[in-house]
């Protein structure tokens, strides 16, 4: 459990009208062993990509918005959001837990507020 990667489900970005995107998914990745979560999608241009990567020590809220076909994981940190659109509802809700069981074994190391 050193790793947990998820990416935008392709029949969740089509089913919900974010055509545009399934070219360019976002992808999320927790690293328990640098303790990062990292938010990446590549850009419109298709030259680089944009990612967001934040430490465990700054999480304070996560939030998980399912929908019909997929699910939206936002993590507030300190100075602001990341935010993975239209991944699976499982691999939201296993981040979601995963964090969660981290976060008891590790002596309150994430301060969720």
């Amino acid at each position: 459990m050193n790793l947990i990667k998820s990416k935008s489900s392709i029949s969740a970005l089509f089913f919900n009208g974010q055509i545009a995107h399934i070219i360019n998914p976002w992808i999320l990745t927790v690293d328990y062993e640098n303790e990062t979560i990292t938010v990446e999608k590549r850009n419109w241009y298709f030259i680089g990509i944009n990612k967001n990567i934040i430490a465990f020590r700054f999480i304070r809220n996560i939030r998980v918005d399912e929908h019909l076909f997929g699910a939206n994981i936002s993590i507030k940190a300190t100075g602001g959001w990341v935010m993975a659109n239209y991944i699976s509802k499982n691999d939201a809700d296993t981040i979601k837990n995963s964090l969660f069981e981290y976060n008891k074994n590790r002596n309150n190391h994430i301060i969720f507020s």
